[in-house]
């Protein structure tokens, strides 16, 4: 629980105060008796004699310690036996959230994915886990519920604009969390289909139907439903077309990530191949559309010819193209892709051993996510600022980073990266617990 005014965040340490203003949040503008207001903040223990007196003392508390409202500046409003704390329209980061999901809806039913991801995002970027934790009791059960379901919602409809943006590595991973969570959640494999499907990976998209189909099975003794037999069937129908060039700059950009995707899949040499014939018409393509002023799709370009790079390829004046780019999306305050490509230009200048200069773009992405609140890019560059000093030769520098992104980032590859990193330094993943008994 967070109190941000105007000044500082503020935080309410003490655990009954804590629960008093949790329950006045859960029921803000209504009054609240002070008999529900005991038997929260005493759940499952006795009241003191004193109790109403003490939850006098607690409202004088907060009432120091919240931002002033209106022309009297009380928050917190008191009659005989009942409280209500006064919260205007947006006040509540749940609010918020709700109303970024709204938007993001909105964009997304308009046709507008690149809007509909930065509503998303913000909204994601609001939660902070489970609302309201030990400190209301079974009978708020319902605003628990909700906002839970909120999240849900919010995650989900994120995935479909990570696809509509054809950022497909970040829907899977995302579709993925969310099938993970709740298998039997129809929609969110109906979603992980989509994305492989688009980013070219039709193996994948048909092994995913077969584990949704067994997890309904095994769970409900139930076939899967009419959406996700739909797709099913359309990628075994699916004969590709022959090869033709792409009719703009979206279906090119996605052309070209469908490539990147194969480098690491069973066609990864005619991909490799591809690349390394058409780099120089990759890189001539970005530089039209940051002339364009699309700095979206040049950024992704970038990531595209990373990972070819990153599988061993070159492109030449690959640097100084990434830092060029970084550059528009800075100035065109497109906080994702200055990440990506700040974070890219680090592992290009680590290869190039300039470990000083990669270590100040690894730290200026850093500081994106952080103030984002995305985890998993924090995790990412993280792990590639550990791998630059590691080369720099700081081990226990190298060493401290990959335990902070193993702090941060879920079980996949990455993290198995790091652990394995961490033990080719003969580090201990947790320093607390290396000491070896005689």
């Amino acid at each position: 629980m967070e109190i941000d005014g105007t000044d500082a965040v503020s935080y309410i340490r003490a655990d009954k105060p804590r629960a008093l203003l949790a329950l006045l949040l859960v029921k803000a503008n209504s009054w609240v008796g002070v008999g529900e207001i005991v038997d929260t903040v005493w759940s499952g223990r006795t009241p003191p004699v004193s109790a109403e007196r003490n939850i006098g003392t607690y409202i004088w508390q907060l009432r120091r310690t919240l931002p002033p409202l209106g022309v009297d500046g009380q928050r917190i409003e008191s009659r005989s036996k009942a409280y209500r704390i006064r919260v205007e329209a947006g006040e509540l980061d749940s609010d918020r959230m709700q109303t970024l999901l709204v938007a993001g809806g909105d964009a997304l039913t308009a046709g507008d994915a690149p809007t509909a991801l930065k509503h998303l995002e913000a909204a994601r970027s609001l939660w902070r886990g489970t609302p309201y934790e030990g400190l209301v009791t079974d009978q708020h059960q319902p605003e628990v519920t909700r906002l839970a379901e909120l999240h849900w919602s919010v995650r989900e409809r994120l995935a479909d604009a990570l696809i509509g943006t054809t950022r497909f590595a970040d829907a899977v991973a995302l579709c993925k969390s969310l099938t993970t969570e709740d298998p039997l959640r129809e929609t969110n494999w109906a979603r992980l289909l989509v994305a492989y499907r688009d980013a070219g990976r039709r193996a994948d998209a048909l092994a995913t139907y077969q584990k949704a189909r067994a997890a309904l099975v095994d769970e409900l003794g139930t076939e899967p439903g009419q959406e996700l037999r739909r797709l099913q069937q359309q990628l075994l129908n699916d004969v590709p077309d022959q090869p033709r060039e792409p009719a703009g700059p979206a279906a090119y950009v996605r052309s070209v990530l469908e490539a990147a995707g194969a480098l690491d899949g069973e066609h990864a040499v005619a991909a490799r191949h591809w690349f390394s014939t058409r780099h120089g018409e990759v890189t001539g393509a970005i530089r039209q559309l940051l002339a364009d002023k699309d700095v979206a799709n040049a950024w992704l370009l970038i990531s595209a010819l990373h990972q070819y790079v990153e599988n061993g390829g070159e492109v030449p004046n690959w640097t100084p193209l990434v830092a060029v780019v970084a550059g528009a999306a800075s100035y065109s305050k497109d906080w994702y892709g200055e990440l990506i490509c700040r974070n890219i230009l680090g592992s290009a200048l680590t290869h190039a051993g300039r470990i000083t200069a990669a270590r100040a773009e690894f730290t200026a992405a850093l500081g994106i996510a952080s103030v984002h609140d995305d985890r998993d890019a924090e995790g990412t560059v993280l792990v590639n600022l550990a791998m630059a000093e590691a080369s720099g030769g700081a081990r226990q520098q190298a060493a401290e980073y990959f335990r902070r992104a193993l702090r941060l980032l879920p079980e996949g590859p990455t993290a198995a990266d790091a652990r394995q990193a961490l033990a080719d330094l003969g580090e201990p993943e947790d320093p607390a617990r290396s000491t070896v008994a005689s």
